[in-house]
Order: structure tokens, then C-alpha cells, then sequence
């Protein structure tokens, strides 16, 4: 009887933190938009570590972060079916590597960091690999010229390189940070809901909410690497027009770039994307037929998940900056592993 409620005790972690890593995946990044959350995209990252963290710690199923992993990704496709591959790239690369991270637990932080660094470093060499597909090799050298001529410094040949390994470097010791962070939090929670009962959320308005539906269309956001990388090619065309014999980069070139980011650009939205997209959804739509219960139980809980997630974040208000941040995860971390009776 008591091996029988502790696996009950188990599967309702299991569908809780599942659904609120649904929650980070598909709505997250909005709702932190909305209250005006610094680093939204790397709050998010971070969120999908901490969820992977507290599965690692309070489901023992050694599958259960690879179960968790597919089920986010089916509802990922479910409400925001315009995410490009990349995505899931991210999403299935979170959830394998903390698959294999977590299969021995002796080393509880020790995994949590490497996994917070590998998420968070992938992301960042994502960004970086884009950027290096879509310009080539005579842009990122163009910018090297015009940072050395502005600082008039020659110690550094490659600028664009000291700055890719910048942000990825700045990406690992973030990790760093979050991956012991959550490790932290969460071999400490287990007795929170006893010490501060004031932030328990004893809300039952979302019952009355319509089902979490897909999300409508959104008008795509130009990401500011990108639109800067096209004001430098203006800028260096403008140049090479005006003062040819001093031009950064040659007239050409810049068109060259420019039709050659063009057509990536163009090839990538209308034939490579939905050919990958269609392999990703034929399956994800397969899994998601062979686990239909667990599907079911999962969108039943989200918009409990949603409504935490807002109320913790609300609730945290009454704190600044980091301290806010820890309050947060806190009370989100006591009303998502606090179980109905």
C-alpha cells in the first residue's frame, strides 16, 4: 500500500512538472513579456533546466525526463505550430542530455551544472552558427575591419571571433550559476510548503477557463543580431558608394551578401523548414497516438500551471532583482509539487 501511494505521489509530480515545462515552452516567453522579465529567451532556457532538475529529483522513473521531453514537444507542436525546428533541436537536446546527465544521481549538482551549461551553450552556439550560415566569410571579416578602425587597436585579428567566444562564454557561466542554483532550490523544497503556508495559492478560478488552445499567429519579431547585421551592410554599402578607394567592403560584396542572406533566408522558409517540420510532426503526431493518456492528463493540468505561474510571479513582487527572482521560484516550486488530495 505504501509502494502504491508513493507511485501515485510520483506520477502526480510527474504530469505537474511536465505540464509546467509545456507552460515555459509554449507561453513562458510571453507572459515574462508581458510583465517585462529582462533576458526573457535565456529565463526560459533556464526554466526548462530547472523543470528537468526537479523531475531528475522528485520522479525516479529513469525515463522519466525522455517521457517528459517527447510530451513537451508534442504540445510544443499543439500551441505554437509556427516554432521552427530549431526549437525542438533545443528542446530535444535538453531533454536527452539530461536524460544521460541524471541516469546516476550521486552527483545531483555536479549534473545540474553540466546540464545548465550544455543547454544554455547550445543556444548560444545555435545563434552564433545562424549568423555564420546566413553572412559567410567576407561580412565577418568586414566587421573585423571596421571594429580595428574604429578603435584603432591592431593587437586583435579577429574580432568576430573574440565575440562569438564571448557570448558563449558569457552563456556558461550563466549556466553555472543556474545549474547550482537549481540544484539548490530544489534539494531544499521539500519542506517549504510547511514553512511558508502564506504563499500556498488556493485559486480555483481556472477552473471555469477554456482549454489552452493553440496560440494565434503572431507577427514575427526581427531579432535585434539580425537587424543589426543589416544595418552594417547598409552602412558598408553606403561607404563603398561614397568613398570607394577607402570602402570596407567592396560595392559587390555587399550586394553579394546581401542576395546571399536572401536566399538562405528564402530557401530556408520555403523549402528546408517545412520538409524538416513535416518529418518533425509525422513523429511527434505518431507518439503522440501511442501516448494519448498522458497527453490528456497533461492539458488537463495547464491552465492550473498557467494560472501558478502568473500568481507566483505576482506574488514575488514584493521583492527586487535577484531576491525577487529566488522568492519566485519558491512559491512556484510549493504550488506546482503540492498535490491535491
Amino acid at each position: 500500500m505504501i509502494t502504491a501511494a508513493k507511485n501515485i505521489y510520483h506520477r502526480e509530480h510527474f504530469y505537474r512538472i511536465t505540464a509546467l515545462w509545456v507552460i515555459c515552452e509554449a507561453f513562458a516567453g510571453g507572459i515574462m513579456h508581458g510583465f517585462k522579465v529582462p533576458f526573457s529567451g535565456m529565463m526560459v532556457s533556464s526554466l526548462a533546466v530547472f523543470c528537468i532538475v526537479l523531475l531528475a529529483k522528485y520522479v525516479p522513473s529513469k525515463t522519466a525526463i525522455l517521457k517528459a521531453t517527447v510530451i513537451v514537444a508534442i504540445f510544443k507542436l499543439m500551441l505554437s505550430p509556427h516554432s521552427p525546428p530549431t526549437a525542438y533541436v533545443a528542446v530535444f537536446f535538453q531533454g536527452l542530455v539530461g536524460q544521460l546527465l541524471f541516469l546516476q544521481r550521486k552527483f545531483f549538482t555536479g549534473s545540474a551544472i553540466a546540464l545548465a551549461v550544455l543547454a544554455l551553450v547550445e543556444s548560444a552556439v545555435q545563434r552564433i552558427l545562424v549568423l555564420m550560415i546566413l553572412y559567410g566569410n567576407e561580412f565577418w571579416k568586414a566587421v573585423d575591419d571596421f571594429i580595428r578602425k574604429v578603435t584603432g587597436s591592431k593587437s586583435i585579428d579577429n574580432y568576430s571571433l573574440a565575440i562569438a567566444i564571448g557570448y558563449i562564454i558569457l552563456h556558461a557561466i550563466v549556466g553555472i550559476f543556474v545549474g547550482y542554483f537549481s540544484a539548490r532550490m530544489v534539494r531544499n523544497s521539500e519542506h517549504w510548503s510547511h514553512q511558508f503556508p502564506q504563499y500556498l495559492i488556493e485559486d480555483d478560478s481556472h477552473l471555469n477557463d477554456a482549454m489552452i488552445t493553440r496560440s494565434k499567429s503572431k507577427k514575427k519579431k526581427i531579432r535585434w543580431v539580425f537587424l543589426l547585421a543589416w544595418i552594417l551592410l547598409l552602412a558598408f554599402y553606403l561607404q563603398s558608394v561614397l568613398d570607394p578607394a577607402g570602402a570596407l567592403l567592396p560595392k559587390d560584396k555587399v550586394l553579394q551578401i546581401l542576395i546571399r542572406s536572401a536566399l538562405i533566408i528564402v530557401a530556408w522558409y520555403l523549402f528546408i523548414s517545412p520538409l524538416i517540420m513535416l518529418a518533425i510532426r509525422k513523429a511527434l503526431l505518431a507518439k503522440q497516438a501511442k501516448n494519448k493518456s498522458e497527453i490528456n492528463v497533461t492539458m488537463q493540468l495547464l491552465p492550473e500551471m498557467k494560472m501558478i505561474f502568473k500568481k507566483c510571479w505576482q506574488l514575488s513582487d514584493e521583492q527586487k532583482g535577484y531576491a525577487r527572482l529566488k522568492l519566485f521560484l519558491k512559491i512556484l516550486l510549493m504550488n506546482v509539487l503540492k498535490v491535491p488530495a
